[in-house]
């Protein structure tokens, strides 16, 4: 039975959340550009995992950066690729820190703290044609977002994401009774 996106994508986020349990305090700026620096370079090894773990718990509780996070941003974690679960996951998490990674670059060097989903996307894209690299599988999604960014299309479909995304987030209007 196929999980739910939701399921998916908590752990996910679970998972490098845990992972990244072992981080004594919020990791410095500089700490956090180096990490992005290695997975720019390499999305597998134990240096990838520490980079990642670093980035995730950056942007978990750094206040100089804000990233959304939901199916919108994160067409993926719904996906099937057929490998082993642990690999899937460890994929699916990997391409969640690269689109964290790629996020919060744009924040720091735009030094601006608003969500740029685009951002994040184009710095997945790379990671997932860099663990394709290491073994095969493939992600419909992602080769989409990539298929858009070829075409010039991921910046528009990435602004739509982020404003449904925050008309979601918008309480309902009150309704006031008429008598």
């Amino acid at each position: 039975m196929p999980m739910s996106i939701l399921k998916r994508t908590l752990l996910a986020v679970s998972f490098l959340a845990l992972a990244g349990s072992g981080l004594a305090a919020t990791p410095s700026r500089h700490d956090v550009l180096v990490a992005i620096s290695v997975l720019e370079k390499n999305v597998t090894g134990q240096d990838a995992v520490d980079a990642a773990k670093t980035i995730v718990v950056y942007a978990q509780d750094s206040d100089d950066v804000m990233v959304d996070i939901g199916p919108g941003q994160l067409p993926w974690v719904s996906e099937e690729w057929g490998l082993d679960k642990a690999r899937e996951l460890e994929c699916q998490s990997m391409l969640l820190a690269a689109f964290v990674a790629g996020n919060i670059r744009s924040q720091i060097k735009n030094s601006r703290t608003e969500d740029d989903t685009y951002s994040g996307w184009v710095f997945a894209i790379g990671a997932y044609n860099r663990l394709r690299a290491k073994g095969p599988f493939r992600s419909p999604s992602i080769e989409e977002l990539s298929r858009m960014e070829a075409d010039g299309t991921l910046l528009q479909h990435a602004k739509e994401v982020q404003s449904q995304e925050n008309q979601e987030q918008q309480p309902a209007p009150q309704r006031t009774p008429l008598a």
